[in-house]
């Protein structure tokens, strides 16, 4: 548990903030409505926000607990609040093999301007990839993916999100220490993903991934996204790279006294973007990112 409570009034009068910052809509209704169905979860869990440089027509600030000691299912909470209605497609299926078959832990991802739109199943006892794809339900895009895996030295998994509002999935390496990633990893799975290759400085950042996910469909046969996760304090965080950034390392508010950051590079056909985010709780390290090395 953090080490104590998260006012929730104060903590949406910050998300109020964040949507500021981020210029995106706040739906006020939605965050209120996500706050009271998972209360508990939020006063007591590592609380992070993020956002991203997409364009503003696309961008959202989205918020996220994560809780390894309070046991619970955030998607049957979240039929039962009404914040989600399933109609059995093929990402509600994993998501009910994945709590079915796996020792897991949860964390439940909110948009300021959409409610709620994904949960994480953090897997206690970190699958291969042949065990990952023993799972009826997952796509031939993530059966496809083991070679790209292989090669990079990423077999073993540590999360599964699933993003119900647009009916991916993420899978995310076990977790890595900086420099896992070579460079030249880092550009061939760049250019696996047809993204053009960033510059110098931001592919050397590359390498300090924590974690490295991608993201799949059950339509496309191939990965639609690519993350290097990497975590940062406000004299490392890259806001240089994008005004927003800047102005998210400037401006974001805190529960926390220290300023935690994160930051995933993003890569897909259309092109790459930065997704930033807040360790609004101050403790993501310890408590979500260490909880493997117990």
């Amino acid at each position: 548990m953090t080490e104590s409570k998260t006012d929730l009034a104060q903590f949406r009068a910050d998300l109020q903030k964040y949507a500021e910052i981020a210029e995106v809509g706040f739906n006020g209704p939605a965050v209120d409505e996500a706050l009271s169905a998972y209360r508990e979860q939020f006063e007591t869990g590592t609380i992070t926000v993020r956002t991203t440089t997409e364009s503003p027509s696309r961008r959202s600030v989205n918020f996220r607990y994560m809780t390894p000691e309070l046991k619970h299912d955030p998607v049957a909470i979240a039929r039962e609040k009404g914040l989600f209605v399933p109609t059995g497609r093929p990402v509600e299926l994993l998501a009910q093999e994945v709590t079915e078959k796996l020792p897991v832990w949860w964390g439940v991802d909110i948009s300021v301007g959409n409610g709620f739109e994904k949960a994480w199943a953090f897997l206690e006892n970190p699958p291969t990839f042949e065990e990952l794809v023993s799972l009826e339900h997952v796509p031939d895009s993530i059966r496809n993916h083991g070679e790209r895996w292989a090669r990079a030295g990423l077999d073993g998994f540590c999360i599964m999100a699933f993003d119900f509002r647009n009916g991916t999935t993420n899978v995310y390496s076990r977790m890595l220490a900086p420099g896992t990633v070579t460079q030249e990893a880092a550009e061939e799975m760049i250019l696996e993903m047809k993204s053009p290759l960033p510059s110098d400085e931001e592919l050397r950042r590359d390498t300090e991934a924590v974690n490295v996910y991608y993201t799949f469909d059950w339509v496309s046969p191939d990965a639609k996204r690519l993350c290097f996760a990497m975590t940062a304090t406000e004299q490392t965080f890259p806001g240089h790279w994008h005004p927003l950034a800047a102005r998210f390392k400037a401006e974001a508010p805190f529960k926390a006294e220290d300023r935690g950051l994160i930051f995933n590079t993003t890569y897909g056909a259309s092109g790459g973007y930065l997704k930033v985010e807040a360790d609004y709780t101050g403790d993501a390290g310890p408590r979500v990112f260490g909880y493997w090395d117990k």
